[in-house]
């Protein structure tokens, strides 16, 4: 039995680059608002309320998107559509 390496496809290749560009732009731009948020609390131009306001929201919304990610996921990999 002789092995034989495996070769990506361009496309393959362009998928794999689209996506890890996309992880990317989504972590710089996480740790851009998260770091905006520190500075304006430590410079003290938000106070303990709106911040508390603000993190819950983000909660709030992360939890929204985890559940109607969910059954997105189920359907678009079922065989029937």
């Amino acid at each position: 039995m002789q092995h034989t390496p495996l070769i990506p496809s361009k496309t393959a290749l362009y998928h794999a680059a689209g996506l890890f560009l996309r992880v990317y732009i989504t972590i710089v731009i996480v740790t851009t608002v998260y770091s905006l948020l520190w500075l304006l609390e430590i410079a003290g131009y938000l106070d303990e309320q709106i911040i508390g306001v603000i993190w819950i929201s983000i909660a709030a919304m992360g939890s929204v998107f985890l559940v109607l990610l969910i059954p997105l996921y189920w359907s678009s990999r079922s065989k029937s559509r």
